[in-house]
């Protein structure tokens, strides 16, 4: 499967937005490089009464997508949560995503 998904994080005070590059790398920031095609222009996006930024990422030959239930879930205030992906055995947690498509291409 192809599983498209939004993922946001808090604005930095040393990001630039727009297709510069940031001062945190998505290593340093979420504790291991994620197997996806990124697009790593952060947006900024209006949720609510404040800017916060959002990315793209695309997973390909994903298994199962599903939301865990035993995952803390930060009390950021960001929109999405927690999504794990099945692929090849191994299990990713994205934070803080929304899914936005998921796309069988076998089914």
């Amino acid at each position: 499967m192809l599983v498209y998904l939004h993922q946001y994080r808090e604005s930095d005070a040393t990001e630039t937005v727009g297709g510069e590059s940031t001062d945190t790398d998505a290593e340093s920031y979420f504790g291991e490089e994620l197997d996806a095609t990124k697009d790593e222009d952060w947006e900024s996006v209006e949720y609510g009464d404040r800017t916060v930024l959002r990315r793209a990422l695309t997973f390909e030959g994903v298994t199962a997508v599903s939301v865990p239930r035993d995952v803390a879930e930060p009390d950021s205030g960001l929109p999405g949560e927690t999504v794990q992906l099945r692929k090849d055995g191994d299990e990713e947690y994205v934070e803080d995503a929304v899914v936005v498509e998921v796309t069988d291409h076998n089914p």
